[in-house]
C-alpha cells in the first residue's frame, strides 16, 4: 500500500500530461475553427471546385475534414477533386485513417472530463470515501476517456505540418533561387513542411519526393496565425 501513492501519481501525471497533449492539438487546429466552422469550409470548397479551383478546393476540404473527420461528403468531394487534378490522394496512415473520433475541441474536454473522473475516482477510493467500487469505476471510464483523447491529439499531429500547394512549383535539391529543379509539384497537391529556411519550404509529396519549394507557393492547411475576420 505504501506505493500506491507513486502509482496514483504516476497515474494521474500520465493522465494530465496526455490531455495537454489533446489541449496543444485543439488549440492548434481552433486556430483555423476560430473563424471558420466545417459546413462553411466545404461550401467554400464546393465554390472553388466549381470555379476552377482545385487547389483552394482541396484546402478548405482539407480543413473541413480535421473539424469533422467523419463527413463522407467532404471526403468524397476531396478526392474527387484530387482525380479531377490528375492529383494522388495522399496515403492515409492506420492510426490517422481509424482514430480521428470527432472534432478535436470535443475530444479535448472528453480528455479534460476524462481527467477529473479517473483522478477524482483514485483519490476517493484512496482515501476510503464510501461506494468504492463505483469510484473504481469511474477511475476506469475516466482512463479510458483521456486515453481516447489521447488517441485522437496523436492521430491529429501528422496535419500540423501538412500543406497545400496552390500553384505549380518547382522543387530543387537547395533553398536558393536559381537553383536548379529536381521535380514539379502540381497545384492542390498535399506536401508535408519538413524544414524552412529564409522563405523556402523543404516537403514531401505523395511520391516521398523530397524538395525545397518557394514557401509564398505553399498554404499551411492548420495555420499559424489565426485569419482575421472582415
Amino acid at each position: 500500500m505504501k506505493r500506491f501513492p507513486l502509482m496514483l501519481g504516476a497515474i494521474l501525471t500520465g493522465i494530465l500530461l496526455g490531455s495537454g497533449i489533446a489541449s496543444a492539438e485543439s488549440t492548434a487546429i481552433s486556430r483555423t475553427n476560430a473563424v471558420y466552422s466545417a459546413p462553411t469550409l466545404y461550401n467554400v470548397g464546393n465554390q472553388a471546385a466549381h470555379a476552377g479551383k482545385p487547389a483552394v478546393a482541396v484546402l478548405n476540404y482539407e480543413r473541413a475534414r480535421l473539424l469533422a473527420p467523419n463527413d463522407d461528403d467532404v471526403q468524397t468531394n476531396l478526392r474527387a477533386v484530387q482525380e479531377s487534378a490528375g492529383i494522388s490522394p495522399q496515403p492515409v496512415g492506420w492510426l490517422v485513417r481509424h482514430d480521428r473520433l470527432a472534432a478535436p475541441n470535443l475530444m479535448y474536454w472528453v480528455g479534460m472530463l476524462g481527467l477529473l473522473l479517473g483522478g477524482g475516482g483514485l483519490l476517493a477510493y484512496r482515501l476510503h470515501v464510501p461506494g468504492r467500487k463505483p469510484l473504481a469505476a469511474a477511475a476506469i471510464v475516466g482512463a479510458a476517456m483521456a486515453a481516447l483523447s489521447i488517441v485522437d491529439a496523436v492521430a491529429t499531429i501528422p496535419s500540423l505540418n501538412e500543406a497545400v500547394v496552390m500553384q505549380g512549383s518547382p522543387a530543387s535539391a537547395s533553398p536558393v533561387g536559381g537553383a536548379e529543379p529536381q521535380f514539379t509539384v502540381p497545384a492542390a497537391e498535399i506536401v508535408h513542411i519538413r524544414d524552412q529556411h529564409q522563405g523556402f519550404l523543404l516537403i514531401q509529396d505523395s511520391q516521398d519526393r523530397e524538395g525545397w519549394i518557394l514557401g509564398a507557393n505553399v498554404t499551411r492547411v492548420i495555420p499559424r496565425q489565426a485569419p482575421r475576420s472582415g
